[in-house]
């Protein structure tokens, strides 16, 4: 089971238009026993994604036809897909880029070329970086509204807990959403 609670078909989805880079990190992820998928084009990344949904995308985001930005934004965007870790490479190293790549939801951006060790290490990052987060306290009302932005946002296994102090809401918090200010403090 991933993070999000739903069996991954794909651990690795490999996005990128140089067939020889997708080869060589796919022998290298096989190599350590994941399923890996391929795809060369930015629409192609998208429908193969939205069908087989990975736990983990290694994007180039250089593609000529639909940028890997845009790419890491629609998958954020779908339910199917937006609880996965998103990994942006790119062979330039200017912090602007790796701004905007964590802003279109990559958690990382890894410069090319990308070795072994730097992907393996990417990959296996431990779905512990996922914070768990309650809120206490709440109106049902308020525990709608709050699940279904968690939702949207991709946070997985939302529970709701109810006792007289009010409505509690958990959920295990990616690393890329920010909780807002009204929502208040994360809870033990």
């Amino acid at each position: 089971m991933t993070a999000r609670g739903a069996i991954a078909l794909v651990d690795v989805l490999i996005a990128g238009e140089d067939r020889g880079a997708r080869h060589d990190l796919r022998l290298v992820l096989e190599g350590q026993g994941y399923r890996c998928a391929e795809a060369r084009t930015g629409p192609e990344t998208v429908a193969l994604a939205w069908r087989f949904p990975p736990r983990c995308v290694l994007l180039d985001l250089e593609s000529p036809d639909l940028d890997g930005l845009a790419v890491a934004r629609l998958l954020r965007s779908d339910p199917r897909t937006r609880a996965a870790r998103i990994h942006g490479v790119t062979g330039r190293t200017d912090p602007e880029v790796r701004a905007a790549a964590r802003k279109a939801g990559c958690e990382l951006c890894l410069t090319k070329p990308v070795d072994s060790i730097t992907v393996l290490d990417a990959v296996r990052r431990p779905d512990e970086v996922w914070e768990t987060w309650a809120v206490p306290g709440l109106t049902l009302r308020q525990a709608e509204q709050l699940l279904d932005w968690m939702e949207n946002q991709g946070c997985a296994q939302l529970e709701v807990t109810f006792d007289e102090g009010g409505v509690t809401v958990r959920c295990l918090r990616p690393p890329w959403v920010h909780v807002p200010s009204a929502v208040g403090e994360p809870a033990p």
